[in-house]
């Protein structure tokens, strides 16, 4: 597929306005308003911030420059010309009021009379920097604001502040971050989200001045090019940067950061589809997906919508802007005006508002997958359903650097509507606690050696090997992700792996360890809502929401409270547990049962098990029992022999192994077992029955219905694998596809070939 955009047409829309506000968009939108609805509540609304923003004062430079960091105090003045350009542009274009325009005017030849737009520290800078977000919003409010009153303008005025747009947005923009003659920043060192706002917003001013300067179609030309590359960039192994974005459209940012990144280039491409209508954008695949990420990423409640706020984001963070604005671009789907029903009620964005279809069809994502893993940023979700108020698990273990925090096998639980196991969050850049605490490894819920995490040189360097996520299988009940967090604490460890295994009711975190030394380890667990200890279990409470904390293995360790911050109110603190070692060690299993409830609610009931190099657990719920067992042989301690062992009758080679039947079935026939699990086995046998065989070791789950079976199986790219069942199934799903399969009548065994 052509990622380039294609030749411009040389005839550029010229009625004004033509960025957003376009003759049949306007249309459209009188007809919604006149209406009674949200979007004529939404309009009453905009009229009122309206009329305020007339009587709004302008900051004076002087206080702009001011300010202890390195914004300064730019940001006030930004956002107000922001505010100004979007908001009386849009009302004066539909209501027709001078007044509107003589603000919008006026506010443009005053902020056109600043030295800069830009921080003062910045210009301090080796080498200097001339532009920042808050350049970025000065474009913003300019470029609509132009584009809105260009016709009230004399041809004097329009010069006027096209200059101020060039001199102080445009070409400090173009020249920092794209033209050759004076760049000072590539992708590789400010490829994130300041890259795409500052650039796309430079472009959307270029675009608001295409006619009037001469030089505008180049720049355009040269904006659209450099986001086919920003899009589709791969990281650089030398420099410890990562890619921007995973192969399913996540940005590695965080959700608060992927929805300013994404939404203020949608706001470019809109402008410019709107500009050039009879040329086409760019093709880039990834947005396709990219409006999935925050669907993915969300917690419906009965009061709203949550998110996860893994990195600088925040849990009432959300992707609207970006979804509203895919929309507008033509990226249709039901789901994402589900979404915005939850998140972007009120419509203050004047954008947003006019390009809003209150008529359209809007599907709850109810038949999306339960779960979902992005493995190039090493993030992973799974929920029990789709439902508001469900039980929702999150896990990261990817990238750490800027805004992407040290938290490698890191999780979060949302139940009942409210955050149980949390993430510490976050807090002002500028306030020491940020780079102190919040983007540490001690704040977040994940295992320190000897009181420390990864090395506190991944946030402002980049860690060099990063965590990954491996494995997501989601079938009905049971659903299980892998994560290797070894890489950021290989100074440490030499394994940090981290199994979740989700059956029934009950979360299992399944930890495999191993230091270069002998040392303590620390098992951490940051909690919303209060907490009780009893004997072994952490009892957590958070209105309805409700989870027990079960420590298994080991079985003797101590539960110690630690001092930790409240998310974004630094000045405040909380309590937070660490499940510690007794004694020095260089080897330790953590199996750690978490489990969900409501207030007075039956909970499963959970009994450890081991044998020789084995430790498990057994799980009573709902009339049905699961054996889980970790095969300590399978921890890498046994060279050039595979991982053999026998518990309970079985007889495998797997890491883990569990399996599911009724509480009245006999636990030594295998006929009884309803639902297999296994984790790096090649084989599971039990009284010479063959169950599980393959030649190379498989991570797969099976349910044996009298009838049907349902399969998932991950490995090798080749795999040959043959299972042991009972009959001949009608109907055999093998990872979420129906397939044909062949049926051993002497052997009692399907084979197949993957």
């Amino acid at each position: 597929m052509n990622r380039w955009v294609k030749d411009i047409d040389s005839n550029w829309k010229n009625a004004r306005p033509r960025l957003f506000f376009t003759s049949k968009r306007i249309e459209r939108f009188r007809d919604h308003i006149k209406r009674q609805g949200k979007l004529r509540e939404a309009w009453l609304k905009l009229i009122q911030r309206a009329e305020g923003l007339l009587e709004a004062e302008f900051v004076p430079e002087e206080y702009a420059e001011k300010g202890s960091g390195q914004h300064g105090n730019y940001g006030r003045p930004s956002s107000q010309v922001r505010d100004i350009g979007g908001t009386l542009g849009l009302v004066y274009h539909i209501t027709g009021d001078k007044r509107y325009a003589e603000k919008l005017q006026e506010t443009l030849f005053y902020y056109g009379n600043y030295r800069r737009w830009c921080g003062l520290q910045f210009t301090t800078w080796d080498p200097p920097w001339h532009s920042e977000l808050n350049t970025a919003r000065f474009c913003y409010g300019y470029a609509v604001g132009y584009d809105c009153i260009y016709d009230f303008l004399s041809p004097e005025d329009r010069v006027r502040i096209g200059d101020s747009m060039i001199r102080l947005g445009i070409l400090p923009t173009l020249e920092d971050w794209l033209l050759p003659e004076n760049r000072v920043h590539a992708l590789d060192s400010m490829g994130h989200n300041w890259w795409s706002v500052c650039v796309a917003m430079a472009g959307l001013a270029v675009l608001s001045i295409l006619g009037d300067e001469p030089r505008a179609k180049g720049w355009i030309s040269r904006i659209s090019r450099g986001f086919s590359q920003w899009f589709y960039y791969e990281g650089n192994v030398l420099q410890s940067k990562p890619k921007n974005f995973d192969r399913e459209g996540a940005f590695y940012e965080s959700v608060n950061y992927t929805n300013y990144a994404l939404s203020e280039y949608l706001l470019y491409r809109l402008a410019w589809v709107n500009t050039f209508p009879d040329s086409s954008p760019p093709r880039i695949d990834l947005l396709d997906k990219a409006g999935g990420f925050f669907l993915h990423t969300c917690y419906p409640t009965s009061d709203g919508l949550l998110s996860v706020n893994f990195g600088d984001s925040g849990v009432e963070s959300d992707g609207s802007r970006t979804i509203s604005m895919l929309l507008a671009n033509g990226y249709d789907n039901e789901q994402y005006r589900w979404y915005l029903e939850r998140t972007h009620p009120d419509l203050r964005d004047p954008v947003a508002l006019v390009y809003c279809e209150p008529e359209a069809e809007v599907s709850s994502p109810k038949d999306w997958p339960r779960s979902v893993i992005y493995t190039d940023i090493g993030w992973g979700s799974m929920r029990s359903s789709w439902e508001d108020d469900a039980t929702f698990l999150a896990v990261k273990s990817g990238f750490t650097w800027n805004h992407a925090h040290a938290d490698a096998g890191s999780f979060i639980l949302l139940h009942k509507g409210k955050p149980l196991i949390i993430d510490s969050g976050s807090c002002s850049y500028s306030r020491p606690e940020y780079t102190r605490y919040y983007c540490q490894s001690q704040a977040h819920n994940v295992i320190l050696f000897n009181g420390q995490g990864q090395s506190r040189e991944d946030i402002p360097r980049g860690v060099k090997t990063s965590g990954t996520l491996h494995h997501l299988m989601d079938m009905d009940g049971l659903k299980y992700i892998f994560a290797d967090a070894t890489g950021p604490m290989s100074h440490h460890l030499s394994r940090n792996y981290r199994h979740f295994l989700w059956l029934g009711g009950v979360i299992l975190v399944i930890d495999d360890l191993r230091a270069h030394s002998e040392g303590r380890f620390d098992w951490l667990l940051h909690y919303e809502g209060e907490a009780q200890i009893h004997d072994s279990k952490i009892c957590l409470d958070n209105g309805q929401a409700k989870a027990i904390i079960h420590t298994m293995f080991p079985e003797a360790s101590i539960i110690v409270e630690k001092e930790g911050l409240k998310d974004h109110r630094p000045n405040e603190k909380t309590s937070y547990f660490s499940l510690q070692t007794r004694g020095n060690v260089r080897d330790m299993k953590f199996i750690t049962a978490i489990v969900p409830g409501e207030k007075d609610a039956n909970m499963p009931y959970i009994e450890g098990i081991q044998s020789s190099e084995m430790i498990g657990v057994r799980i009573h719920e709902n009339g049905m029992v699961s054996d889980v067992y970790l095969n300590l042989r399978a921890d890498g301690r046994r060279m050039h022999r595979n991982s053999n062992n026998s518990f309970f009758g079985w007889e495998t080679d797997a890491y883990l192994m569990a399996t599911t039947r009724l509480k009245d079935g006999d636990e030594k026939d295998p006929d009884s077992v309803l639902r297999y699990f296994v984790a790096c086995g090649s084989y599971l046998r039990r009284d010479k029955r063959v169950i599980l065989d393959s030649l190379s070791k498989v991570y797969a789950a099976c349910t044996m219905g009298q009838s049907e079976m349902d399969i998932i199986l991950q490995g090798q790219p080749l795999m040959e694998v043959e299972l042991g069942v009972p009959q001949k199934p009608e109907k055999v799903r093998l990872n979420c596809q129906n397939v044909d399969v062949d049926y051993n009548d002497a052997t009692k065994s399907v084979k197949l070939t993957v």
